[in-house]
């Protein structure tokens, strides 16, 4: 989508929609390190960890060149996020209790000659427990929020800060280090267990994983 701003207002406040996300997106990242470490599964190195202060849990992935976290963001703190950005209180509550996870994706992989490594969010699944017909069901992608407020009164400042501050949908990390992070919503209501199969390829390679028994947030 190709948006034409109408002033140099315009841009300004988008800028600084965009630099206070970067900034609070550091902010969550960085308060995960001083979590408890749990270690959940030893073949694919999952580790949860519990942060002493929030008590906010997260989970680790680690397996070849990859790495994934995924870090429980309570409802409150999600709605007051959209809040400030211009979002009504109903669409800042739907975006709240559809179950968020800060995500960092990351290539650990040193050396620059190898694969890049690639996510497409459009290919991971979620398996809830009480789901009575027991499928698997995708997770919720920013472009299907997107289409759930078409003709909602959504300004285009508030789009662009959604836009920004959550993962994106299809991702490649060249090695060296490369990450990034944003967030994702699984879909599910607040305190619902479930488990994540995730997906993604290095090269021309596809690999999966399944992180058992992750909870969507509290909502308090």
């Amino acid at each position: 989508m190709i948006i034409n701003y109408k002033s140099k207002k315009m841009n300004q406040k988008v800028v600084l929609l965009i630099c206070s996300i970067m900034t609070f997106s550091f902010f969550v990242v960085s308060s995960t390190l001083k979590a408890d470490e749990i270690k959940q599964n030893v073949e694919l190195n999952i580790v949860k960890t519990v942060n002493k202060e929030t008590q906010l849990s997260a989970w680790k992935l680690s397996k070849g060149n990859f790495q994934l976290e995924l870090i429980q963001r309570s409802p409150e703190q999600t709605r007051s996020f959209f809040q400030g950005r211009g979002f009504s209180s109903k669409v800042a509550n739907d975006i709240a209790t559809s179950c968020v996870f800060q995500t960092i994706g990351r290539n650990t992989e040193a050396d620059n000659k190898t694969d890049s490594v690639s996510v497409d969010l459009s290919e991971w699944r979620i398996a809830v427990a009480d789901n009575k017909d027991k499928s698997a069901q995708a997770i919720k992608l920013k472009e299907d929020w997107n289409k759930e407020w078409k003709g909602a009164k959504v300004s285009v400042a508030s789009r662009i800060a959604f836009r920004w501050a959550t993962y994106p949908s299809e991702q490649s990390f060249e090695p060296g280090g490369d990450f990034n992070w944003g967030m994702i919503s699984m879909g599910p209501k607040p305190d619902t267990t479930f488990d994540l199969h995730v997906f993604w390829k290095q090269g021309d390679k596809k690999h999966d994983a399944w992180i058992r028994n992750m909870q969507c947030p509290k909502d308090f």
